[in-house]
């Protein structure tokens, strides 16, 4: 039950922010299995910035940019509406983690 619960949470904080910002933009054909495909790009990206550049802001600023390549190539969209997307999708994922530890939930690492 236990990692049911860590599933719903990871899905919720990770899949629902795209798609919630596909929404926003419009984008056509976002369903749930795509943005989660998204997210297993964005994971991607960040993962060779990171091993690649190193830690920080600036690692984290060339993942977003290639998360925004890849969003434009997998919602069939502008170069620019992907990178929108991936900001968006950054932005909706604060939110989140705003409203639940204003709730009194704790991220345990």
């Amino acid at each position: 039950m236990d990692i049911l619960i860590v599933v719903v949470i990871l899905f919720v904080f990770t899949v629902v922010p795209v798609k919630v910002g596909a929404n926003i933009l419009k984008i056509e054909g976002a369903t749930l299995g795509i943005c989660f495909v998204a997210v297993l790009l964005s994971v991607l990206a960040n993962a060779l910035a990171t091993g690649f550049i190193g830690e920080g802001f600036f690692p984290s600023f060339v993942a977003l940019i290639i998360t925004g390549f890849f969003f434009s190539g997998l919602f069939k969209t502008n170069t620019v509406t992907g990178f929108v997307l991936a900001a968006i999708s950054v932005g909706v994922q604060i939110g989140v983690a705003m409203i639940a530890v204003g709730l009194g939930f704790a991220f345990l690492a």
